[in-house]
């Protein structure tokens, strides 16, 4: 079982006997916080996905993303293929997601028809920073964060890994 740290955000893996109870406690493996979460036996349906489309390439990049301290959770989507991979604990459901990507697709491609050198978006909330970032022709990666803007350093961190990402996906294409 993965649970994510209240205080900074880091992914800590726990034992599986945490299934299956009403309350998980532990601390952090990075800061030592002592978090302790109210749990559902068993998740709502509306909160799991089944995945498609290939997802499993996807999954390293949106752990090390969600890994990021200052980052609340991503997803990729497509424009072809819609929802295809997602990493949003706790923040949205699967219907949530895919009204959001529709609508982030929309917001994205329409100035690229007339600015062509658009390659990121980023939407701030009341208290969420969403950024968009194409990964390609037609998939692109939202990552959402807990404030704007990010410090450089998570930035220049969140770059590095979808320039390697794209580096290994390009790697495997004959």
């Amino acid at each position: 079982m993965i649970a994510f740290c209240e205080d900074c955000g880091n992914k800590n893996h726990l034992p599986d006997q945490a299934y299956g109870t009403k309350r998980i406690i532990f601390r952090c493996s990075r800061c030592g916080y002592p978090n302790n979460y109210a749990v559902q036996d068993t998740p709502h349906p509306d909160n799991t996905l089944a995945y498609d489309h290939g997802h499993e390439a996807f999954d390293p990049l949106l752990g090390a993303i969600s890994a990021l301290p200052e980052i609340e959770g991503a997803f990729v989507f497509s424009n072809t293929d819609g929802l295809i991979a997602f990493n949003m604990p706790r923040l949205f459901s699967e219907k949530q997601i895919k009204a959001l990507a529709a609508l982030l697709e929309q917001t994205y491609e329409g100035p690229k028809q007339v600015y062509r050198g658009i390659k990121d978006m980023v939407l701030v909330t009341q208290d969420k920073a969403i950024l968009v970032k194409s990964l390609g022709r037609s998939k692109f990666l939202v990552v959402v964060a807990a404030q704007f803007p990010l410090t450089a350093q998570i930035m220049e961190k969140l770059n590095n890994l979808i320039a390697s990402f794209g580096k290994k996906r390009s790697n495997r294409t004959p």
